[in-house]
């Protein structure tokens, strides 16, 4: 991400060193955490070049480059190789599925990437955070919004997530089973159950059902 903003901050007469780059957009990152606009690049660069202290830059520069990350993040960004097969193989045991994911900041390109998909057209109902509800994750509104389109009550949800915060806190507020999939490190959260990978998620489901349906 930094060589690529490096290269456009040349094309505008500005040299910024990788390392340099790279701590700023570090510190964006953190700074951005929990906000709406987390995932507005356009605030991420603006909030850049404050912090650079440049001002001399065509405004579009700002937008065009956010749609060119976007880009080279979905090229370089496929799913998790154990997505798909999961995914499968939960349809086809009869689950009801939707997603939750949190808007790039950018209206509609979330959509957009998500129908680029393979199998995005196996889930049934589809929010997007910060788009079809006020808030992004971990506001509880997205939680029970998939829930409503799903025909079901949150109660009776099993969301899956990878953040123990944006993840597995909104859907713990709206009394979803909450179920985290260790990836990248991340620790931590308050999850009912936590899995290695997706591949662990089918056989946890049923589990998990059984115990549903004994109560």
């Amino acid at each position: 991400m930094a060589k690529l903003v490096s290269e456009q901050l040349k094309r505008n007469g500005y040299s910024i060193g990788l390392v340099k780059l790279f701590e700023h957009l570090r510190l964006i990152d953190h700074e951005m955490l929990g906000r709406k606009f987390r995932y507005n690049r356009d605030v991420w660069w603006k909030t850049l070049l404050k912090d650079l202290g440049l001002k001399r830059m065509d405004p579009e520069w700002t937008h065009d480059l956010t749609l060119h990350y976007w880009k080279v993040y979905a090229a370089n960004s496929p799913p998790f190789r154990d997505a798909e097969p999961t995914v499968r193989k939960l349809k086809r045991a009869g689950y009801k599925l939707g997603m939750v994911s949190d808007s790039d900041g950018t209206p509609g390109m979330k959509r957009k990437r998500i129908r680029q998909v393979p199998f995005h057209n196996l889930f049934e109902a589809i929010v997007v955070s910060g788009e079809d509800t006020p808030r992004v994750k971990p506001g509880h509104e997205s939680f029970s919004l998939v829930a409503k389109k799903l025909g079901v009550q949150p109660t009776s949800c099993i969301y899956v997530g990878d953040n123990p915060r944006t993840d597995i806190e909104g859907a713990k507020a709206v009394g979803m089973i909450s179920v985290i999939v260790h990836r990248r490190g991340n620790q931590g959260g308050d999850a009912d159950y936590r899995v290695p990978n997706l591949r662990s998620l089918p056989r946890l489901v049923r589990s998990i059902q059984r115990v549903v349906d004994r109560r």
